[in-house]
């Protein structure tokens, strides 16, 4: 009896271990050259409901300022500037640097977090050049009046364009199945698949991505 009692102690020891060790301490340092002493928030899109909330705040001193955290997952960050349009948008998954100016606070550099550079890496080759033409073929339209000529070029372009991007995307999640932010983009992208493709490619994800709460959400989407 005294060993199974023993044991069952070691067993709950164990277990708070292990979920103490499911935390990630991070911190994230802020450097804004002419910020001054403005109010800065640290937001993040709850990932049941895809609200933004307010999880942490702090005053900045002659633009610096810093957030230290526990967090339970891996997941995107925003720091917005009271004052100031835009966000600088993360993926917090270690100890990071933001460095930036005040007039151009929303192109903050982050530095130090693999996940955030293939992020933008995936927003400069793929996202954005998309939207830059889909934008030029929109304006021609708006420009050409009521030509239906050009109405209807521009529509069969911009399903062209469309089918390229998404290749692209469904190309990204395949080649990259141990990268998180292949189950950021199958959370993105997924309605724009066939619900089959997009289960197969799911299930062919990193397991350990499994017991994200986003995984959990779009496993519900899936089904």
């Amino acid at each position: 009896m005294k060993n199974r009692l023993s044991i069952l102690v070691w067993l709950a020891g164990l277990g708070f271990t292990l979920s103490v060790q499911a935390q990630k301490n991070v911190r994230l340092e802020g450097n804004v050259s002419g910020l001054g002493n403005t109010m800065i928030y640290l937001k993040k899109t709850d990932n049941s409901n895809s609200r933004p909330v307010i999880v942490d705040s702090t005053r900045a001193t002659e633009g610096r300022f810093s957030f230290s955290r526990s967090i339970p997952e891996v997941d995107f960050y925003n720091v917005v500037a009271a004052g100031l349009p835009g966000q600088v948008q993360f993926i917090w998954d270690g100890d990071l640097t933001l460095a930036g100016t005040r007039d151009a606070f929303r192109e903050s550099e982050i530095k130090g977090s693999p996940l955030t550079d293939s992020w933008l890496k995936f927003q400069n080759e793929v996202d954005r050049p998309y939207r830059d033409k889909l934008m030029d073929l929109y304006n021609g339209r708006q420009r050409s009046g009521s030509d239906t000529a050009v109405a209807g070029q521009v529509a069969r372009e911009e399903k062209r364009l469309k089918q390229e991007q998404i290749q692209k995307v469904a190309q990204q999640i395949r080649d990259n199945p141990n990268s998180q932010l292949s189950l950021y983009l199958l959370n993105w992208y997924w309605n724009q698949f066939p619900k089959t493709e997009a289960r197969a490619m799911y299930d062919k994800l990193d397991a350990s991505f499994k017991n994200h709460s986003l995984a959990k959400r779009l496993t519900n989407q899936l089904k």
